[in-house]
């Protein structure tokens, strides 16, 4: 009864309903209500109106994807109609494949085979032989040559001094050991 009487001293004082008017929790009970925060305090806003519905019929907007909007007959202007008796079946006139790889093709006549002395004087920088020049790998053991030659890709220029050293131990008569193929039965 005591908080009844308490509330009602509040709201008959004009100067203390309104200091309680701005805190925060009188805005907060004014928002649980369904008023805003901000509204004076009065009647409840009216309930909202129902939506408008409508049927449109917007079949004739319809437009297939990537159709066109009317058919042309004339062509823009600047740009001459394209005469396809000239490009034969080829439609497609686009500069290069987009999709497609890129074909690099190396003519073997502008490739300089380097001498054997710059061959045996590359220094590896990987695998088991790293700081070693490909000469010394060959006196230790040629088929890690034969395995350069044949196995690695990234680098062309290694693997073209890998091949002049080999065909250098082939012309010597070095013997290497094959690796021996497992027979298929």
């Amino acid at each position: 009864m005591a908080r009844i009487n308490a509330a009602y001293d509040v709201l008959r004082d004009p100067v203390r309903r309104a200091r309680y008017d701005s805190t925060p929790l009188a805005r907060r009970e004014r928002y649980a209500e369904g008023r805003s925060p901000d509204e004076a305090s009065g009647p409840p806003p009216p309930p909202p109106t129902p939506p408008v519905t409508a049927r449109f019929d917007t079949s004739a907007l319809f437009r297939q994807r990537n159709g066109t909007l009317r058919k042309r007959t004339v062509p823009r202007a600047g740009q001459p109609p394209i005469d396809w008796r000239r490009y034969g079946h080829r439609r497609d006139l686009r500069a290069s494949k987009p999709t497609g790889p890129a074909y690099r093709t190396y003519d073997p006549a502008r490739i300089r085979l380097p001498s054997l002395a710059e061959a045996r004087s590359t220094v590896l920088g990987f695998g088991r032989f790293h700081g070693l020049t490909l000469g010394q790998v060959a006196e230790r053991e040629p088929t890690y040559i034969d395995w350069i030659a044949a196995t690695i890709t990234r680098d062309r220029d290694l693997v073209m001094r890998a091949r002049v050293i080999a065909s250098d131990l082939d012309a010597r008569g070095v013997e290497r050991r094959t690796r021996a193929t497992s027979a298929s039965a």
